[in-house]
């Protein structure tokens, strides 16, 4: 009985094994067979290779997305610093990313911190969105950048912005500055100077100009320029929002703009005081 059954066994393992013979000759099977292996290959060599141990942060490459062609070198590796401490301190996973992400933010330099996520198991990339400054403000404590919206951005021992980006001052500010990064600068002289930026960064003789003086705004809400000459203009009010009789904005920028081209510079290289109020012309003070 017991020889029966071995054989049986012996027959029916023999034919299985012809069947699966037979099934592997079948071109589409293959074929079928390939693809799936290969597609199984593709996805092991697109995903990184996660490490499950912590290492060190000098080991770890940090990137921001895009940084800001004003952002100054030193910045922004104290940035991809801080990403790299925090990345450090933890295996590969969601957790050290959120963690990250949180850091980062509190910088104080980005308006959103989108995602950062690992390219591989030692490389990590940074969707931010940062802080643009648009102008500098001077104060009691110094001087600090501000964006185009009001927001002051922070301050550190080092170099904010490469050297080569000229940013007008705002100096004699009514109100004191936010005491923490991103928040909006109090008081209507500040936006009114902006106001002013905004329609005069775009003329060839801004970086002639080097601050916007705003110390006579509580009494009459006006601006005066102040060139590296040095010499002083006073610009009057914000644009659109002009006195009777003042001259608008679109005329003080046709005087200016004339000035410059005629002389090379809107002082004319004199260290004197200017009146662009006026609706006839330019006048000394």
């Amino acid at each position: 009985m017991a020889r029966k059954k071995q054989s049986k066994i012996k027959v029916a393992l023999q034919t299985t094994t012809s069947l699966f013979l037979d099934i592997l000759k079948s071109p589409v099977l293959i074929s079928w067979v390939l693809a799936v292996g290969g597609l199984i290959t593709l996805t092991a060599m697109s995903v990184p290779k996660l490490r499950a141990t912590r290492i060190s942060a000098a080991d770890i490459q940090v990137s921001f997305n895009t940084p800001p062609v004003w952002l100054d070198e030193s910045l922004l590796v104290e940035l991809q610093n801080v990403a790299r401490t925090h990345l450090a301190q933890t295996t590969v996973g969601r957790a050290g990313l959120i963690n990250t992400a949180d850091a980062i933010a509190k910088t104080g330099w980005f308006t959103e911190v989108k995602q950062v996520q690992w390219l591989s198991d030692k490389h990590a990339t940074v969707e931010a969105t940062f802080l643009v400054p648009y102008a500098k403000v001077t104060d009691r404590k110094g001087a600090i950048y501000i964006d185009s919206q009001g927001r002051r951005l922070p301050t550190r021992d080092g170099v904010i912005v490469n050297p080569k980006y000229h940013f007008i001052t705002l100096t004699n500010t009514s109100n004191q500055r936010p005491p923490i990064a991103g928040t909006p600068w109090s008081g209507n002289d500040i936006y009114a100077g902006l106001k002013v930026l905004h329609i005069i960064y775009q003329e060839k003789w801004a970086t002639q100009i080097q601050t916007i003086d705003l110390s006579a705004w509580k009494h009459n809400e006006s601006m005066t320029f102040v060139t590296d000459t040095p010499s002083r203009f006073n610009w009057g009010s914000p644009p659109n929002e002009e006195r009777q009789l003042e001259a608008l904005a679109s005329e003080k920028l046709s005087r200016l703009n004339w000035l410059h081209e005629n002389f090379g510079r809107i002082d004319k290289g004199m260290s004197k005081d200017f009146d662009l109020t006026n609706t006839a012309e330019i006048t000394f003070q």
